[in-house]
């Protein structure tokens, strides 16, 4: 091979060596992002956030796309590299850059939040090269296998690291957020902090751990604390996000629940907006046998007796009653078992006091359903 040869040889290899570098760099034109469960109303829209399409579970949003949730809606978006990010409701994020190496296992994800809350929950990343961003108006966050929150509010981003840690930069400052800590930005002055976020509240187990028609939750309030997030997820292959309030108070009825398992985790929120480590707690719902409605008990005209009525179950056979001091019905005081499906009342000797009592059902088959709604009253003196 003369030199000539040599040298346009030489120039193809070379040529041949960049266009695979560069079809590595960028991977696949293919690439996406996957919803792997949804709740409520997710759309795809456009930069003047008009609608394009309604999605569904399923759906692969690819580079480029406007994901908006709507109020009391959610959505679980699963990556190539199995990384998770939950969308809370009321939220817009765009796909700025999805891309992943077979081969390598690089992966890059970039995500702009531009309204709302996202919570990332980050494989290990040990490829080089590999990157994992949320992006807002005045705030980067880039990580490598960690578990943290950002949330964008008008012109304030904030976010906080509950696992690992993720560095922040906004403008021309940067800081390292590690396990415990915080950052506020609105993206016009130099970030100050870390902050240090609040402690997990303290949940009543008892109040979770019994089998309830309607569950009744409570915690410790927690000093700092202006407010507190509770969410609940649906437990199945993947976790679903659907109940998702700010709420000032330190209690929470659950509401209705289909049969299932669930997942509630409760946060307390500083002066800041930062939310403070997650306490996260399991539970099942049983719906069936319904329980009888309890009515509010009266005294009747015999000295410290007390009239319980209830509204029938059509699916009892039999009745369980319970009268306990305390709403989480550690201790019972009575419990009257096998009450006939036929009946509707009872008269209970009770002292004077405050009480608590709840019912359930038996079905054909002995089946025990849930507890109803503990109902509280009053015993007084006559």
């Amino acid at each position: 091979m003369n030199r000539k040869n040599s040298i346009i040889f030489s120039g193809i290899l070379i040529l041949c060596i960049i266009g695979f570098i560069y079809y590595k760099l960028e991977y696949s034109k293919d690439i996406f992002a996957q919803i792997v469960s949804k709740v409520g109303e997710v759309n795809l829209v456009n930069k003047k956030g008009e609608l394009l399409a309604k999605v569904e579970e399923g759906y692969k949003i690819k580079t480029g796309e406007y994901l908006q949730t709507k109020d009391n809606s959610s959505a679980t978006i699963k990556f190539k590299d199995n990384s998770l990010a939950i969308i809370s409701e009321k939220s817009l994020i765009i796909m700025k850059k999805l891309k992943y190496d077979e081969d390598s296992k690089k992966s890059v994800t970039n995500l702009l939040l531009l309204k709302g809350n996202v919570e990332s929950t980050v494989t290990n990343q040990n490829t080089f090269g590999s990157e994992y961003k949320v992006i807002t108006p005045t705030l980067q966050l880039a990580v490598r296998g960690t578990i943290f929150n950002v949330n964008v509010e008008g012109n304030i981003s904030r976010a906080f690291v509950t696992k690992g840690k993720i560095l922040a930069t906004s403008g021309n400052s940067s800081l390292t957020l590690n396990t415990g800590y915080g950052v506020v930005s609105d993206g016009k002055n130099k970030l100050n902090g870390p902050i240090l976020i609040l402690n997990k509240p303290l949940i009543n187990l008892n109040e979770l751990n019994i089998k309830y028609y309607k569950k009744y939750v409570s915690w410790n309030k927690l000093e700092g604390a202006i407010k507190y997030h509770v969410q609940i997820h649906s437990i199945s292959k993947y976790s679903t996000l659907i109940y998702d309030k700010y709420i000032n108070k330190t209690e929470l009825k659950v509401g209705d629940l289909k049969d299932g398992k669930y997942k509630i985790s409760i946060q307390a929120v500083d002066k800041y907006g930062l939310e403070g480590f997650k306490n996260e707690r399991y539970f099942s719902v049983q719906s069936s046998p319904v329980p009888p409605k309890v009515n509010a008990p009266k005294n009747s005209d015999k000295p410290r007796m007390v009239l319980f009525t209830w509204e029938k179950s059509v699916e009892a056979n039999k009745y369980i009653l319970e009268i306990s001091k305390t709403r989480s019905f550690k201790n019972i005081l009575i419990r009257v078992n096998n009450l006939n499906s036929s009946l509707d009342k009872m008269l209970l000797p009770l002292q004077k006091g405050k009480y608590f009592i709840r019912m359930s059902s038996i079905d054909s088959s002995d089946k025990i359903g849930p507890y109803s709604e503990s109902y509280q009253f009053e015993v007084e003196n006559k």
